[in-house]
Order: C-alpha cells, then structure tokens, then sequence
C-alpha cells in the first residue's frame, strides 16, 4: 500500500502555516515572560501609538501636578503667614484699646508702646518671610527683600506689584502671589490710613506720648486694615481650595489614563496561555504530519 504524497503546495501551505503559527509562540512567549503585549510597535502598530499617545498626556499631567504642588506650598506658606499678620493685628487692637482706658495713664501706656514696637518688628519680619528660596510678598521680584526701614521711619516697599502666575493645566493658571503692596499698605498706598506699618508706628508713637487721639486714630485705622488682610486670607484660601481640586482631578485623570495604557499594553495572561498551548498543540500536529510525509531526514528543514 503507497502514501499518497501532498502536492507541493499543500506543503508551502503547510509550511506557511507552521511559520505564522511559530511567530505566535514567540510572540506570546515574549509576551508571557515580559508582561507587556506589545514589545515592539509591529506587533500591534494602532495599539503602540495608542500607548505613546497615553503616556505622553500622563507626563504632561504629571507636570502640570508638580506645578500645581509648587503653587500651592507657595500660596500656603503666604496663607500661613496672612493668619500671623491677623493674629498680631487683633493683639494691637487690644493694646489700643487698653491705651484708650482711662485707667491705663501714662505709665501704662509707655509699657504698651513697648510691646507695639516689638511687634511692629515681627510684622516687617513676617512681610519678608521666603518659601522655597523666594520672598513670599515681593511681586515678581522674588529675589529681592520687599520690605526695609528704621525703626522711627516709614516701612518702605521695595518689590512690585506684579503677578506670578503658574500653569496647572491647559489653558488654566493660578496666580501665586500677593504682592506686599497690597497685602501690607492696603488700597491706600504707603503713609495712608491703610498702611499697616503706618498704623502701627503711629499707634506706638501715640501710647508713648500718651496722645490719646493718634491712640484713636490708629485703632480705627486698624480696624480696616483687619478687614481688607482678612480679603486676602480669604482670597489666598479661594486659590488654594481650587488648586486642592485641581490637584485631585489630575490624580483620577492620570489614574483614568494609566488603567487605559495598562489595558492595551500589559499581557492578557489567560488569553496568551491559552493561545500558547494552542499554537504548541498545532505546532506538534503539523510537524508530525510533516515528519510522516517526508521522512524524519528532511523534517529539519521545517524548524
């Protein structure tokens, strides 16, 4: 009895075969051993760029989460310090009310004036408070000391009024600053009856010469100036409060777009298994049927 041999075409068939079926081991061989269904971009052209397009708006998320992380520390650091100026605010308050009693006299106020002074110098440390290397009220001029003078002198200001602004995502900034001007000297400018350190001095020099209408004028004084700072911590709170969401979308977005870079990207362990044992079972049965048609000499040049 003869066996009927296979034409050579079905044998280029076969062989064919056997080829694409060896290129899918390999493949999901690479793929089970790496973890990563794509390993280079002709195993699955749409899919790599699909990847590359993923992680390139990944990095620019991430960028955009570092600057918003930036501008926050900043507008916290300068919320921090606002809150200090308030407390120290609402403490002269009480010290020109004491001076306007008229059971203080004039011993007690001398006594007053000195702890007004001592916090007229903290004020003016705290204007020239730095965070992350950089004066937190000099406007643009970071780098330069905004606030100087003697200690029977006006307080002068020597920054800008400029905005630092932050991108944080496409199309949307932040402003991270308050420029000292407006923070410190209020909508009046430098010697005007907003002028914190204005207002301070004059308070000082008043219950040191026990001069009860200076007292008066820069408790009243005072009192507005309380207001507008506590406008800027409000504002500073606003920022921050917005940046915090921000921060927060970004997160879920990136983690949106990460489980999306995984799902195309990472190998499909069941599926890749399955499609191995799949191909080996083929593989076996083609080379078999090879091997029985051609004899075992030339079954070496199908491998």
């Amino acid at each position: 009895m003869s066996i009927r041999m296979p034409s050579s075409i079905q044998t280029r068939q076969m062989l064919l075969g056997l080829q694409r079926t060896q290129d899918r081991i390999a493949q999901n061989t690479l793929s089970i051993s790496s973890g990563l269904s794509i390993n280079n971009p002709g195993d699955n052209p749409a899919g790599a760029a699909s990847v590359v397009e993923l992680g390139t708006s990944i990095q620019s998320n991430t960028e955009f989460q570092s600057q918003a992380n930036s501008a926050n520390a900043f507008l916290q650091s300068a919320t921090t310090v606002v809150g200090s100026v308030i407390n120290s605010i609402t403490r002269l308050e009480q010290l020109a009310q004491q001076g306007l009693s008229s059971t203080t006299g004039a011993a007690g106020n001398a006594s007053l004036s000195a702890e007004v002074d001592a916090i007229r110098t903290n004020l003016v440390a705290m204007a020239n408070t730095q965070s992350q290397g950089k004066y937190l009220f000099s406007g643009t001029q970071t780098q330069t000391q905004p606030f100087s003078g003697p200690a029977a002198g006006p307080i002068t200001y020597a920054g800008d009024t400029g905005s630092i602004n932050l991108n944080v995502s496409v199309g949307t900034s932040v402003t991270t600053n308050i420029p000292g001007s407006t923070a410190f000297f209020g909508t009046g400018g430098q010697g005007s009856s907003t002028d914190l350190f204005q207002a301070v001095t004059d308070l000082r020099d008043g219950l040191s010469a026990n001069n009860t209408a200076q007292i008066q004028t820069a408790y009243t004084n005072l009192q507005g100036i309380l207001s507008s700072v506590t406008k800027v911590q409000t504002d500073l709170g606003a920022r921050q409060t917005g940046l915090t969401n921000l921060q927060t979308m970004l997160s879920g977005y990136n983690l949106t777009l990460q489980e999306l870079q995984n799902g195309i990207q990472d190998t499909n362990y069941p599926s890749a298994i399955t499609q191995l044992t799949s191909d080996q079972t083929v593989q076996s049965a083609t080379l078999s049927t090879l091997a029985k048609t051609n004899g075992q000499q030339s079954l070496f040049n199908y491998i």
